[in-house]
């Protein structure tokens, strides 16, 4: 799954939809070089938030010593036009942060710390035209403002920056299987191009004379005087680190705070030293106050600044609310769930009664969230992160908080903090607050839903907030979500109706990158994928009966024959998905051509159905088999190899090839070999197929363990999945299978508790993969599809994510932020899953064929 700082990327351009970064709208903010006719001889480029300069004559060379200028944005008009004078000059190649929106946001404190502060990067031919360069460089900036971009040395009191690395996109695979960005050893073999943040030289390089200096002084930047030696690092962002830390000589315990100048840049343009000095003078004007850490002093450490504070024993409620959450632990007694609801009292009481002694003292907290919220051992609240906290009347300080919890716009001073109080009461009933920020109607819902099953009486709670009315919009839809999931049988024909018109609305087949609104992650498979892509919706409408319009289909053939070859992808992140997807759309003969490009490309990194060869196999099973005649050999006898090799690797006899799925489900474990299996043992009869299948299971079911309360969950780790990607649910569905071939009354023992938790009461996500809509089709799968009020129940409370907007349903996607359309996280995946329950019994599709694009 995507990082934060990936996820933020994706939501800055739409409010309502992942977006590509390049879509921001900065239009007033556009420095004139970008828009400027380039010079005679040179031409433009654009890729992402980047404009590029490349002479007509020159070539990239693949790799060398590459230049990083990072700039403030009171310089960055300056910096460009000075550095663009001296690259257009010397003839080298450049790019540049196109807007000053673009050149704040990737200096934001969630943003990529390697690549924090980078503002141009220009590509020298060679070593000769790079010492050139950098002496003209660093003599015309020398003294203005940048941060420090980690993953670089920096060059005398200049923002100018190097380090060696690939010029052009080349890509490998690194120790773990995982394609990364590629540079070439000497050996000519493609190497990981590591940008962290410390610089690296490749032991192959010889680093210049005339940088030896700034490598001296980089190794000098310390202060032998700080008296606290760091233990352990707790926290990471572009602003700087938390770290834990005990004093040289006594040994006290404390939580440095560190500050990178310029870096970690919020709404307001202020950056990390700003916010901890805030902080700082916070902190000391609460000083006396049991409920905020003692303060020790601020400290310089070379250019970073560090606050030093007192570190309290405890957890933050964040992880308390994780490890204490009583609806995912099956049936609860109402004692169980009183008990739930009294510790969520007390916890806002007191956390309401720390507020009151801020604001006594004259400041907002103004960033009240679980994570900022540390719990004592004996039950006491303690408020850390204060950067944020201003005066009561400060108006031009931005609020901060997490999605959901933050109070309407407009909302002030002690205001602001009471409506994160009561939300945060409520998140911890019902932790899907994020919903709200796509309809803030949706609080008023899950407050009910929840009063009425912690049986809460009015006064239960702080009181609701006054501000909480003036953010209700007019036109909230949640009536009609009610009225469609309500009654004795949801609405099917509305639900579907209402799904397939979002699913059409957002449609943009205009747009090269993407035709449907998904998860970011289909952008970087180019919008076609099965997971996250065009073929996963049109597979969804096709499969579910409803039209699916010929400019689609064309869209997406179009599109995948574009894609680049040698990164082929597996059924559900690449061609092998597209081309079965297009097979069943009629255009089997493209979809073949695929296939064949797929099967061509070097062999997936993984052994699983979701990326690697059993879903490659599983496709090229499918399109040996959809014609009317003969089953095609040449695709029939390559899933066989696939599935003998497959079952080499589950008996640890297979030498060579992708590794073993490290956890079990359906999508990303071994099941979906099994799933492979059965079918050829379908196809062909041969028994070891059927023997192999059996081995992959019980393999398989040793992930599984049974939880309090009875579910059977997959362990992985500390975490337990019930999930149809990776989870013990996909275990259960393809067991079935195979329990309908052979008696293994192991595997049998396994249903149940599956089907039980796949009817927990909280599910955080509404989606296919890995949320309630796969798991509610799941439960009816396994109890042979047969009307059920439990899984009638669990299907009621899709109420919770699912949101109207006029004539359509939209559906919030994996980590809530962003309406989805695609089949693993949005609409159309919930159209699938609710086909599957609506469907008569003469009429209802196998669960596991409808999951794996049969």
């Amino acid at each position: 799954m995507p990082g934060i700082q990936e996820t933020q990327l994706y939501c800055i351009a739409d409010r309502r939809y992942y977006e590509t970064p390049a879509r921001l709208p900065d239009e007033d903010t556009r420095y004139p070089l970008d828009r400027a006719e380039p010079p005679e001889g040179w031409r433009r480029g654009r890729g992402g938030l980047w404009t590029a300069l490349h002479p007509d004559s020159a070539e990239l060379p693949e790799q060398g010593w590459k230049i990083h200028i990072s700039t403030v944005a009171a310089d960055a008009e300056r910096t460009l036009a000075d550095t663009a004078r001296i690259c257009l000059e010397q003839g080298v190649p450049f790019k540049f942060l196109r807007s000053e929106r673009a050149l704040r946001l990737m200096s934001a404190k969630y943003m990529n710390r390697s690549g924090a502060g980078k503002f141009l990067t220009l590509y020298p031919a060679d070593e000769p035209a790079f010492l050139r360069l950098l002496d003209a460089l660093t003599r015309a900036l020398d003294g203005r403002c940048g941060p420090y971009i980690l993953s670089d040395l920096r060059i005398g009191n200049s923002p100018v920056h190097v380090r060696y690395g690939a010029f052009v996109e080349l890509w490998c695979q690194d120790t773990d299987g995982t394609r990364v960005r590629a540079m070439r050893h000497p050996s000519g073999e493609l190497v990981p191009d590591t940008r962290g943040v410390v610089f690296r030289i490749p032991d192959w390089v010889t680093v210049p004379e005339q940088l030896r200096p700034h490598l001296a002084a980089r190794a000098a930047a310390r202060d032998d005087g700080f008296p606290y030696v760091v233990t352990k690092a707790l926290q990471f962002s572009n602003a700087g680190g938390i770290y834990l830390a005990e004093h040289r000589t006594t040994g006290q315990r404390v939580v440095l705070r560190e500050a990178r100048p310029h870096c970690g840049l919020d709404p307001a343009g202020h950056d990390a030293v700003t916010r901890l000095h805030r902080e700082h003078r916070a902190l000391t004007r609460l000083a006396g106050l049991d409920c905020v850490p003692e303060v020790y002093g601020v400290r310089t450490v070379w250019e970073h600044h560090f606050l030093i504070e007192e570190y309290i024993e405890g957890t933050t409620l964040f992880d308390e609310i994780v490890d204490r959450f009583v609806l995912v632990r099956g049936e609860r007694t109402p004692a169980e769930l009183d008990a739930y609801s009294r510790w969520a009292e007390a916890v806002t009481a007191g956390l309401g009664s720390a507020l009151d002694r801020i604001h006594a003292r004259g400041l907002r907290f103004a960033d009240v969230h679980p994570a900022n919220v540390i719990l004592r051992p004996d039950g006491g609240v303690v408020l850390i992160d204060f950067e944020y906290a201003t005066d009561l009347d400060d108006e031009d300080t931005p609020l901060a908080g997490a999605p959901g919890l933050q109070a309407p716009l407009g909302t002030g001073g002690a205001e602001a903090d009471d409506y994160a109080l009561w939300a945060i009461w409520l998140h911890i009933l019902m932790p899907l607050m994020e919903v709200s920020e796509h309809d803030r109607g949706k609080v008023l819902s899950i407050e009910r839903w929840a009063r009425a099953r912690y049986r809460l009486g009015p006064d239960a709670g702080p009181p609701r907030p006054a501000a909480l009315s003036r953010g209700l919009p007019a036109d909230s839809g949640e009536p009609t979500v009610d009225l469609l999931l309500r009654g004795p049988e949801p609405d099917w024909s509305g639900i579907r109706e209402r799904l397939l018109a979002g699913i059409h609305a957002d449609a943009t087949p205009d747009r090269a990158d993407r035709l449907f609104p998904g998860d970011l992650a289909g952008f970087a498979t180019g919008g076609i994928c099965a997971a996250h892509g065009a073929a996963g919706v049109l597979y969804a409408l096709h499969r579910v009966g409803a039209p699916v319009p010929a400019e689609y289909v064309d869209w997406l053939a179009r599109t995948a024959l574009r894609r680049d070859p040698d990164a082929p992808g597996g059924l559900f992140d690449g061609l092998p998905g597209v081309a079965l997807v297009l097979a069943r759309l009629g255009r089997r003969e493209e979809g073949r051509e695929l296939l064949d490009r797929a099967l061509g490309a070097a062999a997936p990194a993984s052994a699983d159905l979701l990326t690697g060869t059993a879903g490659t196999a599983l496709a090229a099973l499918r399109l040996a088999t959809d014609g009317a005649g003969p089953p095609d050999r040449e695709l029939l006898d390559r899933a066989l190899r696939t599935a003998w090799e497959l079952d080499a690797l589950v008996r640890g006899e297979a030498t060579g090839g992708p590794p073993a799925p490290p956890s079990a489900g359906l999508l990303r474990g071994f099941t979906g070999a099994a799933l492979l299996q059965l079918e050829l043992h379908a196809l062909t009869g041969e028994e070891w197929l059927l023997d192999a299948a059996g081995a992959t299971l019980a393999r398989e079911a040793g992930h599984c363990v049974t939880m309090p309360g009875g579910s059977v969950q997959v362990k992985d780790g500390q975490r337990h999945f019930l999930y149809l990607d990776q989870g013990s649910g996909g275990v259960a569905l393809v067991a079935q299978r195979y329990l309908a071939h052979r008696e293994a009354p192991a595997l049998a023992a396994l249903l149940p508790g599956v089907r039980q938790g796949c009817l927990l009461e909280f599910i955080r996500e509404p989606g296919l993969f890995t949320g309630r809509s796969g798991l509610v089709a799941t439960a009816h799968q396994l109890s042979g599809g047969r009307p059920d009020a439990e899984v009638l129940d669990s299907v009621r409370n899709l109420s919770w994510h699912l949101v109207a907007e006029q004539d359509r349903l939209l559906v919030p996607g994996a980590r809530l932020r962003r309406f989805s359309a695609d089949l693993a996280t949005g609409a159309a995946g919930v159209l699938l899953a609710l086909h599957t329950l609506s469907a008569t019994p003469e009429e209802r599709p196998d669960l596991l064929d409808v999951l794996t694009l049969g």
